[in-house]
């Protein structure tokens, strides 16, 4: 059953922020990652006069020996082997060919249109009570 809900295939974009880099502009690094479960919905708000509908993009990503929390993967070193999930890194529903630039990422991520979410939220779980899902992510 499990087999059915995560079948997606996506890539990960993680952001070394310039300040963490040897040089002075971000630096992204790209992860494809297998078995992952990914929904989008949509979130409804009623106004006085109006109603907002929003899309968000949940996505849930198991268990691995390559995820690393930011302030560890940052270190020199650990970008190529790792990964990580930080607020502003972007997940794309497939697998990204191009390689990924400060300066072209806006024109790359456009191209792949609704298929792109923006990293808002993610909780990493523990690995106890049968969990099989290391991030739970959520974005637009």
């Amino acid at each position: 059953m499990l087999e059915n809900i995560y079948k997606e295939t996506v890539t990960i974009l993680n952001k070394l922020k310039r300040t963490d880099s040897l040089t002075t502009k971000d630096v992204w690094y790209k992860t494809v990652i297998h078995n992952a479960a990914l929904y989008t919905d949509a979130e409804r708000e009623a106004g006085s006069n109006s109603v907002f509908i929003g899309r968000y993009v949940t996505v849930l990503i198991p268990f691995s020996d390559t995820y690393l929390p930011y302030r560890d993967w940052r270190k020199f070193g650990n970008q190529d082997a790792h990964y990580t999930m930080s607020i502003g890194d972007y997940i794309v529903k497939g697998i990204v060919e191009e390689d990924i630039t400060a300066e072209n990422i806006v024109r790359i991520l456009q191209g792949y249109g609704e298929d792109v979410c923006l990293v808002k939220y993610h909780n990493e779980c523990y690995d106890r009570f049968g969990a099989t899902v290391q991030l739970k992510v959520q974005g637009v």
